[in-house]
């Protein structure tokens, strides 16, 4: 008996904390789920929601051009007075990040828990 195993489709959760915001991105990400983050990401800055952590952790399926585009679209909304962590990447996709940012413009984590301390130690850095 064969076992056939389908992949289950794309999710995006976001989740609230405080003045920060966390995207768990799940499944396959292509061009189509690509538009939905960047759909995602330009509605939390309308509501001023200008502190985002991105997490890939969960991410099956992720080609070049979807990193690439996934940079225009973190440029696009820190350039509009947001700032992002991008957690859960494997080495590759670190290195592709850092060879497609070479400015290292998008901030990395290794999971959401050592950037919400980052994010909240800069906040208070900003603050005080």
């Amino acid at each position: 008996m064969t076992s056939l195993s389908i992949e289950k489709p794309f999710e995006l959760q976001e989740q609230r904390r405080d003045d920060l915001t966390i995207l768990f991105a799940a499944g396959p990400l292509e061009r189509i789920e690509l538009g939905v983050l960047e759909t995602a990401l330009k509605r939390l800055a309308r509501e001023d929601r200008r502190r985002v952590i991105v997490d890939f952790s969960e991410v099956t399926t992720l080609s070049t051009l979807v990193v690439a585009g996934f940079v225009i679209c973190a440029e696009s909304f820190r350039s509009n007075g947001g700032e992002m962590t991008v957690t859960g990447t494997s080495r590759s996709l670190r290195d592709a990040f850092r060879m497609l940012d070479s400015h290292g413009k998008i901030h990395q984590q290794p999971d959401v828990v050592a950037a919400i301390k980052t994010m909240s130690q800069q906040a208070t850095e900003k603050g005080g």
